[in-house]
């Protein structure tokens, strides 16, 4: 006899909670550094915030580290006391400084020139980056003697900087000028409110006459015996500066220089705006 298997039908449905889900852009990460133009020896403050904001993020901090052994080598490296991350989305970094001796953007040709680096490192290179981009070391084209690298005849224009295993300098935009005339004018930026003298220099010790200044080729009144005195600057006075004057007093030829940035500061800086405290 065949047994019949009988047929299970449920008698119930049932539903599950219902759950919201949300579905949003992956958080950005944006990366800001305060003062945006520090001095040598300022500290600096890089901060981190999560774009859209929320709780809950640790940061870690990350530098660049050039190995000295080898040209044009560099790895990531954690920063001290970020090794397991901060909840504090700001980091304080030290700075270090380039000095660049005779103090100016502007250099002749075959001119001595001296960079030293200064910082809680102890063993740096100088780099130079030219028009082109390519990257060289100061073995190139000078000599490295502790901290310090000596040019005696091989400077070039490019931007000029130090830098060791933890540390980075400022950078110099150093003009070498082929002629007979150069622009004497600061290697650093100019702090708001402060002075600033401009000067023309000859390769000779002799004098130019009747010397003017041009800021972005425009010439700029109230040159006074070959100089140009700003007495306080202001974020306006940036731009690109070169001297021209004449070779005698009453001679047809005048001399020009080449044009380097004048770049000014802010006193006191606060969210990537200026601020006096005057």
């Amino acid at each position: 006899m065949q047994r019949r298997v009988p047929q299970i039908r449920p008698d119930v449905t049932r539903e599950s909670n219902k759950v919201s889900l949300t579905v949003s852009s992956v958080p950005q990460p944006v990366l800001t550094v305060s003062p945006s133009w520090p001095s040598p020896g300022d500290s600096v403050t890089l901060t981190c915030r999560v774009e859209p904001q929320s709780a809950g993020w640790r940061f870690f901090w990350y530098k660049t580290v050039p190995d000295l052994s080898t040209t044009n080598s560099y790895t990531s490296e954690l920063l001290p006391g970020s090794t397991t991350g901060t909840e504090q989305g700001s980091y304080i970094l030290p700075a270090a400084s380039l000095t660049v001796s005779p103090h100016r953007l502007q250099h002749f040709s075959r001119e001595s020139l001296s960079l030293s680096c200064e910082g809680t490192s102890t063993k740096w290179r100088v780099k130079k980056a030219d028009e082109y981009g390519d990257v060289s070391f100061c073995s190139n084209w000078g000599k490295m003697t502790g901290s310090t690298c000596n040019i005696n005849t091989r400077a070039s224009s490019g931007v000029y900087w130090c830098e060791s295993e933890t540390q980075y300098s400022n950078a110099a935009n150093i003009t070498i000028h082929r002629g007979d005339v150069i622009l004497v004018s600061p290697f650093r930026p100019v702090t708001e409110g402060h002075s600033v003298t401009l000067g023309c220099k000859l390769r000779t010790e002799n004098l130019l006459y009747d010397v003017d200044f041009y800021k972005n080729d425009k010439l700029v009144p109230n040159a006074v015996r070959g100089e140009l005195l700003i007495s306080a600057v202001t974020k306006s006075d940036e731009g690109f500066y070169k001297c021209r004057g004449w070779k005698s007093p009453r001679g047809l030829e005048t001399l020009t220089s080449a044009e380097s940035w004048l770049s000014v500061k802010c006193e006191y800086e606060f969210s990537n705006m200026c601020y006096s405290l005057s």
